[in-house]
Parts: C-alpha cells; sequence; structure tokens
C-alpha cells in the first residue's frame, strides 16, 4: 500500500517501536479492553517516506472479530501518515475478519481523543482508575502526559468496520 510516495508494510525489527513505547509510556506493555499486551509480540506496521524513514508506527492484534489497536504513534506528526497507517490497519483487520476496530487511550490523551474522533471512532466505555490499577502490573507507566494532566484512567473508543 502506498500513498503520495508513502508505503506501509509489516515491521519484524521492532526495536524503534519499542524505544517510541518506552520513551512515551514507559513501558511496551498496552492495556487494551482491561487485557495487558506485549506490543514485542504483537502485529507491527509502520508507514515510511520515499527516502525509508519511518513517519508512524501501529501495534495491533485481534480477538475474535475485534480489532485491537494496542498503540499508534506518528513520528511525523502532522503530514498525515498516521490517518493513512490508521486506515491500513483498519484493512488489514477487515481481512482477518474483524467488523469493530478498538483503540485505549488515556484520559490525558486529548490529540489523540481528537484524532480517532475526526477519523469515525467513537467512545464506547470509560474504565475509571485503570491506568491507576495497571501500574501494579506495570509500575513504570508515566503518571502525568500531555499538559501535566494526571493519568488514572482509561478511555476505549471504537469503529465499525
Amino acid at each position: 500500500m502506498s500513498a503520495a510516495g508513502l508505503s506501509v508494510r509489516a515491521v519484524e525489527d521492532k526495536t524503534e517501536f519499542l524505544a517510541l513505547m518506552l520513551a512515551h509510556w514507559g513501558s511496551h506493555s498496552m492495556m487494551i479492553d482491561l487485557t495487558v499486551y506485549d506490543c514485542a509480540e504483537l502485529d507491527l506496521l509502520g508507514i515510511f517516506g520515499e527516502d525509508g524513514a519511518a513517519m508512524a508506527y501501529a501495534s495491533w492484534t485481534m480477538r475474535g472479530a475485534v480489532g485491537l489497536l494496542c498503540a499508534l504513534h506518528s513520528v511525523a506528526p502532522g503530514q498525515g501518515a498516521a490517518i493513512c497507517l490508521l486506515e491500513a490497519v483498519q484493512a488489514a483487520a477487515q481481512e482477518r475478519g474483524a467488523t469493530t476496530l478498538k483503540a485505549m487511550l488515556t484520559n490525558d490523551n486529548m490529540p489523540g481523543l481528537a484524532f480517532y474522533q475526526k477519523c469515525g471512532f467513537r467512545f464506547s466505555r470509560l474504565h475509571v482508575e485503570a491506568i491507576d490499577n495497571f501500574r501494579s502490573v506495570v509500575p513504570s507507566i508515566v503518571r502525568t502526559g500531555y499538559m501535566g494532566i494526571p493519568i488514572h484512567d482509561a478511555i476505549e473508543l471504537e469503529i465499525a468496520l
């Protein structure tokens, strides 16, 4: 898949992506639908520019007929790469039989909430204190995020495929 010189492909060497996870989240373990996933063990798609440099990564998996987007990280914000990559994840999930794609964000992630809603995702659940509880499993998770907002809760969004 490619758009305007961009190419999407499966990523085997997850080193750069896992370093991004550690830098932004404090772990490469993620929770979605109240289940913990290690992004090192999940499918990883990347979108790359003409020069071969990564522009965004998406870690995802399937559970039944539900695609689970565990992490979407833009390395080059504002260039449309994340939207293109999200569309590629939706297509890949559909190919595997998914009828829904879910994403889970922390309560501080205002840019992410806006992004997913602009892409058609809808709120499906609020998990109060889920991140506080998740810290008992992964204590290295950051405690404050966007604009210094304390991170406590998880917000689940989904889109029909």
